[in-house]
C-alpha cells in the first residue's frame, strides 16, 4: 500500500486534496499512517472552521481515524440526518461510514473539477 507515500504530499496540497488523502488513509489504515494522520487532522481542524463543509468533513475523518464504532456510528447518524443520504440502519457501521465518506469526497471533488472564473 502506498498510503504513507501519499501522506508525504500533505503539506503541498490544498484542503480538498488533503481531505482526499485523509480519506484514503482511514479507508486503508496502517499502524504507521493512523498516528501520522491523526496529528495532521488535528492541525487541519484548527485551520478549517466548524460548520463549513471541509471543517465538518475533517471532523468526520478524525472520528474514523479513531476506529471507535460507537463514535463513528454517532457521527454517521448526526451527519446523515443533517446533510446526507443515509444508509439502511442495519448495514454495518464501516459500510455506512464509507458511504458517507464517498458522498463527502464526491462533493469536494466536484468543486475541484469545476472550471475557475477566467479560465
Amino acid at each position: 500500500m502506498h498510503t504513507p507515500d501519499l501522506l508525504a504530499r500533505w503539506s503541498a496540497e490544498c484542503p480538498a486534496v488533503r481531505l482526499a488523502l485523509a480519506g484514503l488513509a482511514v479507508v486503508f489504515p496502517t499502524d504507521r499512517t493512523l498516528p501520522a494522520l491523526t496529528a495532521r487532522l488535528h492541525t487541519f481542524m484548527n485551520e478549517q472552521p466548524q460548520g463549513t463543509d471541509i471543517g465538518d468533513y475533517v471532523g468526520f475523518v478524525l472520528v474514523l481515524a479513531a476506529q471507535d464504532d460507537s463514535q463513528t456510528l454517532a457521527a454517521i447518524e448526526k451527519l446523515s440526518d443533517a446533510y446526507w443520504t443515509g444508509t439502511t440502519r442495519g448495514v454495518p457501521t464501516r459500510v455506512r461510514a464509507l458511504h458517507l465518506l464517498d458522498q463527502m469526497l464526491t462533493k469536494v471533488g466536484a468543486g475541484l473539477t469545476r472550471p475557475r472564473a477566467g479560465q
